[in-house]
């Protein structure tokens, strides 16, 4: 679990504060152009540039009614577009 906002500025250690994300996405989210913020319990995600040149906040996309708010990076968002 990743926490959005991070422990050490505050952030709690809760379900509502955490999105599942893979080792690789986990340590490289600081430097790779992704941001996550969670916005009314449900996470956002926002791509770097060259995925969104919009470079937009966009929710997940929930593929069945029993799928959790918190979603791997790489499997939330559809492709880029308006």
């Amino acid at each position: 679990m990743h926490h959005v906002r991070e422990w050490a500025d505050g952030g709690p250690t809760h379900t509502s504060n955490g999105v599942s994300l893979c080792w690789h996405h986990h340590r490289t989210l600081d430097t790779s152009g992704w941001a996550i913020r969670m916005r009314h319990g449900t996470p956002e995600i926002r791509g770097p540039h060259w995925w969104d040149p919009y470079h937009a906040w966009r929710r997940p996309r929930h593929h069945g009614a029993a799928r959790p708010a918190a979603e791997t990076l790489a499997g939330a968002l559809g492709p880029p577009g308006p």
